[in-house]
């Protein structure tokens, strides 16, 4: 039987709850970084190869975000869905490489079954999963655990919560890495002139500290 329609105090109430408990599910993760997001930084600043990220459905799509931003902040940094790889692309690792993979239980064959070929090739594996225990983190060289409880999911099953808290960990990966690398944001408005940003960057009355960064 479909249930009645909501009154719009009702999705209002609803609506501003979801969100208050997605934004302390990012909020938490932020005390569970500790030396494993440390050695992560380290790790993929440090990479002399590429920076391959993969993931699956919700976690695909952070994942794709991931490597964006990687690149963006001048990481030789690419997706490479875990079914591509499984396809003949996994020939492209080499050692190098770092292997970022992002999955929640740490259970998806396919994602798994690219760690393997990954870190047989040589490649240094990382693992983003909230299971410590799972296939994926004993197939990895790091693993960085990132918990979120069920308040901040869609009824407490859809991956609302921790998908942005993916998301938000990736951001300070990146802005990390960046700075480790030494790329500073005139390089970033070279290679991003069709953005907003970047004529923010090239104004530099609105950013005096442009030179520096």
């Amino acid at each position: 039987m479909a249930e009645a329609p909501m009154g719009s105090a009702d999705i209002l109430r609803e609506a501003r709850a979801l969100v208050r408990a997605e934004g302390g599910a990012v909020t938490a993760v932020a005390e569970q970084l500790g030396e494993t997001f440390v050695q992560a930084v380290q790790l993929v600043a440090g990479c002399t190869g590429r920076i391959f990220v993969t993931g699956s459905g919700t976690s695909g799509a952070m994942a794709y975000r991931l490597a964006h931003l990687l690149a963006t902040c001048g990481m030789p940094a690419f997706f490479i869905p875990p079914s591509d790889a499984l396809h003949g692309e996994s020939a492209m690792v080499a050692p190098g490489d770092v292997m970022i993979a992002l999955s929640k239980a740490g259970k998806s064959a396919d994602i798994n079954e690219f760690a393997a070929i990954a870190a047989q090739r040589g490649c240094a594996v990382m693992a983003w999963t909230a299971d410590a225990t799972s296939e994926l983190a004993r197939l990895s060289q790091l693993v960085v655990v990132i918990e979120t409880d069920q308040a901040g999911e869609g009824e407490g099953v859809l991956p609302f919560g921790s998908t942005l808290a993916h998301g938000a960990v990736g951001d300070a990966l990146c802005l990390l890495t960046k700075r480790w690398r030494g790329f500073n944001l005139a390089e970033l408005a070279q290679t991003h002139p069709l953005g907003g940003a970047a004529q923010l960057l090239t104004r530099p009355a609105d950013n005096p500290r442009r030179a520096t960064q």
